[in-house]
């Protein structure tokens, strides 16, 4: 019993200190600024961490640059996972379940979104340098999709959804025009470099799509 005791104290004082999140390490995955063909009102964010490890989201927030919305994150993101946030009730995305319900509207006309940790720490941002967004499309409702997870916050690494791959439905039941919570169907080491069109690789074990180059290690069963 004693030998048990002095155990556990040397495990707790020689405890590991916990991981400090990386710019990158989560990223803002996809905006659904337009909201969706059911109702403009039905906006939605979607969360990757693109890393080998899970991270604790306690303490972080994902906030726009006036304000509003103003989110205070939580829960464990587990390693190539996703983490999907729906404005006001968990209708938006009808067939999966929110992660985290929010208040406050995204402007059609342009925002900034932060990321940050526990800290304070900038993770990751959306349409940081300002203006319109990048892509998606108010007419269409496509989202505004991530190109590169592993490339920072660019124009360039924006792009609308172009409907080579739908996952999600909205409120009235009608498809999305967006690829809402990939991981449901092509499993946690999948990423939106290697869906957004193409061709299924003929040496997975399950359908990823690629954009004609070598999909990275993370896409590789």
């Amino acid at each position: 019993m004693r030998c048990a005791a002095v155990f556990a104290l040397l495990c707790l004082t020689h405890a590991l200190p916990a991981l400090t999140a990386q710019a990158g390490d989560v990223v803002i995955n996809e905006v659904a600024w337009a909201g969706t063909a059911a109702s403009a009102s039905d906006e939605w964010i979607e969360l990757h961490n693109p890393t080998g490890q899970p991270v604790d989201l306690a303490g972080w927030t994902l906030t726009a640059a006036d304000g509003s919305p103003a989110i205070a994150l939580g829960g464990v993101l587990p390693a190539g996972g996703f983490f999907l946030l729906e404005r006001t009730d968990d209708d938006t995305v009808s067939d999966v379940a929110a992660d985290l319900v929010y208040t406050g509207a995204l402007s059609n006309g342009g925002e900034t979104l932060f990321l940050r940790d526990a800290q304070g720490g900038l993770i990751d941002s959306a349409n940081g340098d300002g203006g319109p967004w990048p892509a998606g499309d108010n007419t269409t409702k496509a989202t505004m999709e991530r190109v590169d997870p592993l490339a920072p916050d660019d124009d360039a690494n924006w792009a609308s959804h172009g409907g080579a791959l739908q996952r999600g439905l909205d409120a009235a039941g009608a498809p999305l025009a967006a690829t809402a919570t990939m991981a449901a169907v092509f499993g946690p080491r999948s990423c939106p470099q290697c869906m957004m069109q193409g061709t299924p690789a003929a040496s997975q074990t399950w359908p990823i799509f690629t954009q004609g180059a070598t999909p990275p290690a993370m896409c590789v069963s």
